[in-house]
């Protein structure tokens, strides 16, 4: 993979070719993969005020005279971090408390309502607007994924922590592309093994 697709992994490139998450989860896989551990941190869609301000706004998630701090553009970094958290807890583990208590405290400085249509439906809507809104849109999100059950097939990659979702039968996937974070894993395992006096 040459650079420019790097550059394009978490918007236009999957690893290992997989579909995005379907409806609007695909908008919160999006936000926890606009960093890849794996590349420079440069490379941060949401590394700086600017590019957070020109990500949120290219996804709808900001007014075009909606304007990011630097603060903002932390607490953004802060809670996708969380929220990648809980991706990587999606294998079977406990969330991190440091997460879970990242993800309450965007909740409450962010607002969400309840709306409710005519026929009587109702809804969960930011209250806000601005970078609060953004976060209570992403927040709905994850509570929509995880009253549909879709939220445990997003999942974070035990190796380099990259969103993907989970399509196997039997919810098994650990890595993003098993060609990739899958082989240096067992690549690592393998030289351990190799260097270990028992074996």
């Amino acid at each position: 993979m040459d650079e420019r697709d790097k550059r394009r992994v978490g918007e236009q490139v999957e690893p290992g070719g997989r579909p995005k998450a379907p409806g609007r989860l695909e908008l919160l896989q999006r936000f926890v993969n606009t960093h890849n551990h794996d590349f420079p941190s440069d490379w941060d869609r949401i590394g700086t005020k600017d590019k957070a301000e020109a990500w949120l706004r290219e996804k709808g998630l900001v007014a075009p005279g909606d304007r990011v701090s630097e603060a903002d553009a932390a607490r953004l970094r802060e809670l996708r971090e969380a929220i990648r958290a809980l991706a990587v807890a999606n294998h079977g583990d406990e969330p991190p408390r440091a997460a879970t208590r990242v993800i309450r405290s965007a909740s409450h400085a962010a607002g969400l309502r309840v709306a409710i249509d005519d026929a009587g439906k109702t809804a969960l809507e930011p209250a806000g607007r601005g970078v609060d809104g953004a976060v209570a849109s992403l927040l709905r999100i994850l509570h929509e994924a995880q009253l549909t059950g879709h939220w445990l097939r997003l999942k974070g990659c035990r190796q380099c922590g990259y969103a993907f979702f989970d399509r196997s039968k039997n919810r098994s996937a650990a890595w993003c592309a098993m060609s990739i974070c899958g082989n240096r894993t067992k690549n690592r395992s393998y030289y351990r093994r190799r260097r270990s006096p028992t074996a």
